[in-house]
């Protein structure tokens, strides 16, 4: 009887969770794409319409957005990596209206980075200098507001520089400065609730050094003076894309 029972069911058709399974999704990639080095740039720009990269950036600065990291968390590769922009133009194959169209930007532009500057990276866990971003001694002077939504920053100027936000929580403010001071910075001000509020303060390093320094604060005395917060050095681990390999692509 057991014999007879292995046998049928060896006759039975594969389970329906096995012929329903669906193909995964297509790998985004664009149709066509054009890399030219500009050798006049000294900036970056972007522009954001759904299935197009119409971009001015370094490699480095493009590494940034196709692995969804930070500047300061790209290390590596040739010295050209940060320094020399290149003008990129391309245009998704075919886009997706069930996934965001930025993840899928992404998506095809590592693969174009791949290809076209023969780039090889990898994933590592390092220690490095940055900040924890803390309540000032003096006490925290902002009162929370009424959380609408709108949840806004915005910054201005080279010289002198401005931060606009709107009903943002210390986590937001942290990932600004962090972008404001080119290291890490953890939220460690365990402090909740959304804020509204502009900072000014002095760069340190003005790109025009004939101009003369309007009479505001650094930044580091800003946050205390102005909101009752502080930048504390700090070691931190963080999620580091190191870039293995990278040669210059050919202008087309």
């Amino acid at each position: 009887m057991r014999t007879v029972l292995c046998a049928m069911l060896c006759l039975l058709p594969l389970p329906v969770f096995v012929r329903c399974q669906t193909a995964p999704e297509p790998k985004a990639v664009f149709e066509a794409a054009s890399i030219k080095l500009d050798p006049k740039a000294d900036g970056s720009d972007s522009e954001d319409t759904p299935g197009l990269l119409r971009a001015q950036m370094t490699l480095k600065g493009y590494l940034a957005y196709a692995y969804a990291v930070k500047d300061f968390q790209v290390m590596g590769g040739p010295a050209w990596v940060d320094r020399e922009h290149y003008d990129i133009t391309a245009k998704l194959e075919r886009v997706d209206p069930q996934r965001p169209g930025g993840s899928q930007i992404r998506e095809a532009l590592q693969t174009l980075l791949a290809e076209r500057f023969q780039l090889s990276v990898h994933h590592e866990l390092k220690e490095v200098g940055g900040f924890a971003l803390m309540a000032d001694k003096g006490g925290f002077k902002l009162t929370p507001v009424a959380d609408a939504g709108n949840h806004a920053t915005s910054s201005r100027g080279a010289i002198s520089r401005q931060l606009t936000a709107t009903q943002v929580e210390m986590g937001r403010v942290a990932a600004f400065l962090a972008r404001e001071t080119g290291r890490p910075v953890e939220d460690q001000t365990h402090i909740p609730g959304v804020f509204t509020f502009t900072l000014e303060w002095a760069r340190d390093d003005p790109k025009d050094s004939n101009s003369e320094q309007p009479e505001l604060p650094s930044l580091f005395k800003a946050l205390q003076e102005k909101l009752g917060l502080r930048l504390e050095s700090r070691r931190i681990l963080v999620d580091l894309l190191i870039v293995d390999k990278a040669e210059r692509p050919s202008n087309n």
